[in-house]
């Protein structure tokens, strides 16, 4: 077995096919496992995926100019702990970092608050996105036998999709207005310029390889990190 036969075949000649992560049945839903970056093997779209996530969302310049929007919204929760705390209300000290970590992500990708403190949106995108996970997770019997796939017995696949037809809902509706903007100075602006107007350049571009479809679904991992 440690033959340099055994190691080329294992190292060189399959090592796509020994390396692939195991995609649960569930995650197929809205074809999830053909376009996320999470999911996909590390093939062409791939590795367009993760160029574009690289050059127009890691990069230095752009953490760089977050860094004050990260200190504004830490004070924003400070200060609506303090708030609460005058008032003699309790804090939902989960519910209130998760809304701040919500509105970080999406600031820096829509220029928006997402959600607010004293609003039960956070809750609402809270449930979904734990839902999502708890979905994707879920032991499923169709992961283990094959023929189960196409009933989806325990309807984790339906809830998922059901779940992602709602995050798509809501990036729909601000990618429309964003593309509907009459806004011009706004959008001609570089310095006021977010990730969400970089893909949507590249999603516009005909000669990129990156669709509307990639970007929802680009923007649906990056809800997991709230």
């Amino acid at each position: 077995m440690s033959s340099p036969y055994t190691a080329k075949e294992v190292l060189h000649k399959r090592d796509r096919a020994l390396s692939a992560r195991t995609i649960p049945v569930a995650v197929h839903a809205k074809d999830r496992h053909m376009n996320s970056m999470v999911w996909l093997p590390p093939a062409a779209h791939w590795k367009n995926l993760r160029k574009v996530s690289a050059t127009h969302m890691f990069t230095a310049q752009r953490l760089d100019a977050s860094r004050a929007l990260r200190r504004k919204k830490v004070q924003e929760l400070l200060d609506y702990v303090l708030e609460s705390c005058s008032k003699g209300q309790a804090v939902n000290i989960g519910q209130a970092v998760f809304t701040t970590s919500l509105n970080l992500i999406s600031n820096t990708f829509f220029s928006i608050d997402l959600s607010h403190h004293h609003s039960e949106f956070s809750q609402s995108f809270s449930d979904i996105t734990r839902g999502v996970l708890e979905e994707a997770g879920r032991p499923n019997f169709a992961d283990y036998f094959t023929i189960l796939r196409v009933i989806d017995p325990q309807g984790c696949q339906k809830r998922l999709k059901n779940y992602y037809e709602m995050l798509f809902h809501i990036f729909d509706g601000i990618i429309n207005k964003r593309t509907q903007s009459s806004d011009v100075s706004y959008m001609s602006t570089t310095a006021s310029r977010d990730f969400l107007d970089s893909l949507l350049d590249l999603a516009k571009d005909y000669n990129s390889e990156f669709s509307m479809l990639d970007l929802k679904h680009m923007l649906l991992v990056s809800t997991f990190s709230a």
